[in-house]
């Protein structure tokens, strides 16, 4: 056996270098959008002295692009 078989069998699917790739720009995006979800809404009502309303329309916001491309494109 070679030793990149070697390291593949040990490894998986870590070994191969556009899946360890693919995997962090995930996890980034991951991490990114759980950050926006509650930071964003939070620096508003600190900052901005938004209502209460407001900070849910803030909050419903990240859907309105889905809204308006998405369903329309038929996702």
């Amino acid at each position: 056996m070679t030793g990149a078989a070697q390291r593949a069998g040990f490894w998986g699917v870590l070994a191969l270098r556009d899946f360890r790739l693919l995997w962090t720009g995930d996890a980034v995006s991951g991490i990114g959008n759980g950050v926006t979800t509650v930071v964003l809404p939070l620096i508003a009502l600190r900052e901005l002295d938004a209502s209460s309303f407001r900070i849910g329309v803030l909050a419903s916001a990240v859907w309105l692009p889905w809204l308006i491309v998405g369903l329309p494109a038929g996702a």
